[in-house]
């Protein structure tokens, strides 16, 4: 996979091969240079030099642009291309040096005066410039105005008369006005400063973006990661729901088989016996008032066989049933007791049959809310959806953070709908509720989800939490995708951001408000017509 450090060297790699690039035209068009004063120097004595000069830059800048195509400069190392930069300056210095030696006395001036040598240490400068060091750019700049200083000196020493003073004089070959050389010194020194503050703004710039970029990227890698974790979960999600589903549906079958059959038997065995059913008092008993019931159980219906009162008296109290129902049944009522253990019989089987029903239902519910997460959602499979139930399913799945220590608070309007896609929403939920109850503290945090109406025409969930709130810097940046209030590792920064985009795909719109102690992200949907 590729990662963001390697991304970050490719650019490297690209950027300094472009520079590399850069450095040979400027050097093609200091041969250039070279080659036309070689053209107009035909026959005088610094020919020789400027053929030199044209066929060293010329000819090793081809050399140079097709090594590049062939070589990264990660190949070339840094200390090669300092090399040749600092070469270069030697090779232009030796042909300046050359070109005022080769001249008589008298015309010794000649080099100085003309603009040839000038443009180049002018483009020289651009030249090392590019190369982006701060250091090697200005300790070189300051170098050839030295170099070209020592020029002048050079033609001072051969006998070329200098001119300090402003005033009309006719320029030979033979002398110097040096108003003029400083002149040119002057734009060569600010010439230097300008390259290096370049410089110096185009690697800040470049250092800033590679920070910034590395982090970026090592952000979008970790969120592309739990995303496909999540796609991965997703296809998970939908195998185990798929293979939990098949044997709870044979386990609910059989339940409700087995406890047909038993209300069967009994209305086999007595077809009247719902209308014998005494008054049931399912009623709420501490601990010391059940063991006194089941005391006065056994004192009361001591006649029974043992076995017999035992399990009357376990079952009315697991029951809660009232056990003066049967206060005028004596020992003589057989056939009446024979009923009453029965019925004690069914009563058990029902109860355990409602609460295998009641298991096998949230389980199912949590199952068929994992496949929809597991699917991928159409914003136009849009349906009339209960809000209060497609909450109410997402609660079931964080009930486990409730029990824990947090205070949940619903205030829902079952009687309201809106015309959504029910996957899409609650996936909204999903986001809002989580964020909620990572916020609100663990041990006595509260969450309160309230679903109202809000007009005639739309209906307002409201999902709140008393945990520190939204930083005020930080609250225009939450819809951003990535962007996240959590620790490193504890959040994509993608749960709002996709919140947003669905809700508002489905004709709302999201709000929120949050100061410490109270955030509210409010939801407002249409309502179903």
């Amino acid at each position: 996979m590729v990662t963001s450090s390697t991304l970050l060297e490719q650019f490297s790699i690209q950027m300094k091969s472009k520079g590399l690039r850069i450095l040979i035209s400027i050097r093609m068009v200091i041969g250039w240079i070279a080659f036309i004063a070689t053209l107009l120097n035909f026959g005088k004595p610094t020919f020789p030099v400027a053929g030199i000069l044209t066929l060293y830059f010329l000819f090793s800048s081809i050399f140079g642009y097709l090594y590049v195509n062939k070589k990264t400069s990660s190949d070339s190392g840094n200390g090669i291309i300092t090399f040749f930069l600092a070469f270069d300056f030697f090779v232009i210095l030796s042909g300046f040096y050359s070109a005022i030696l080769s001249y008589p006395k008298e015309y010794a001036a000649v080099p100085i005066q003309n603009s040839v040598f000038f443009s180049i240490f002018f483009f020289y400068q651009l030249y090392i410039g590019f190369y982006l060091n701060r250091r090697f750019s200005t300790v070189m700049g300051l170098i050839v105005i030295l170099g070209y200083m020592g020029g002048i000196g050079i033609a001072v020493s051969r006998g070329t008369e200098v001119f300090t003073e402003y005033r009309l004089e006719m320029q030979t070959p033979g002398k110097i006005v040096l108003t003029i050389e400083f002149l040119k010194l002057i734009l060569l020194l600010g010439k230097t400063i300008c390259v290096v503050k370049l410089v110096s703004f185009l690697l800040d710039i470049l250092e800033n973006n590679n920070q910034r970029l590395a982090e970026e990227l090592n952000l979008r890698e970790t969120s592309l990661l739990k995303n496909d974790r999540l796609v991965t979960l997703g296809t998970l999600a939908s195998n185990v729901a798929h293979e939990i589903n098949n044997p709870l549906a044979g386990i609910k079958s059989m339940n409700e088989y087995l406890f047909s059959e038993e209300e069967a038997y009994l209305n086999r065995k007595d077809p009247l016996w719902k209308e014998k059913e005494k008054q049931i008092l399912w009623i709420h008993r501490t601990r010391k008032q059940k063991r006194e019931d089941f005391d006065s159980i056994r004192n009361l219906y001591k006649f029974l066989p043992k076995v017999e009162l035992d399990f009357l008296a376990e079952r009315c109290i697991d029951l809660g049933i009232d056990h003066l129902s049967f206060e005028g049944l004596t020992l003589e009522f057989n056939e009446e007791w024979e009923f009453v253990l029965l019925w004690l019989k069914f009563k058990t089987v029902e109860k355990a049959n409602l609460l295998v029903v009641n298991a096998i239902n949230r389980t199912e519910k949590i199952i068929s809310t994992f496949k929809q997460f597991s699917q991928p959602f159409s914003y136009q499979d849009k349906e009339n959806v209960r809000v209060g139930d497609s909450i109410r399913d997402i609660l079931l799945l964080y009930n486990q953070y409730f029990d824990m220590g947090r205070n949940l608070i619903t205030e829902i309007d079952d009687s309201l709908e809106s015309n959504l896609s029910e996957s899409a929403i609650k996936l909204v939920w999903t986001h809002l509720i989580f964020n909620a109850i990572q916020a609100a503290n663990p041990v006595n945090g509260m969450v309160k989800v309230k679903v109202t109406k809000f007009s005639e025409k739309e209906i307002q969930v409201s999902i709140t939490d008393n945990g520190d709130g939204i930083p005020e810097t930080q609250k225009e940046f939450i819809y951003i995708p990535f962007f996240t209030t959590r620790e490193k590792g504890e959040g994509s920064g993608l749960g709002l951001p996709v919140a947003k985009e669905i809700v508002e795909n489905q004709m709302g719109r999201i709000e929120f408000y949050s100061v410490p102690g109270n955030t509210v992200f409010s939801v407002f949907l249409p309502i179903a017509e």
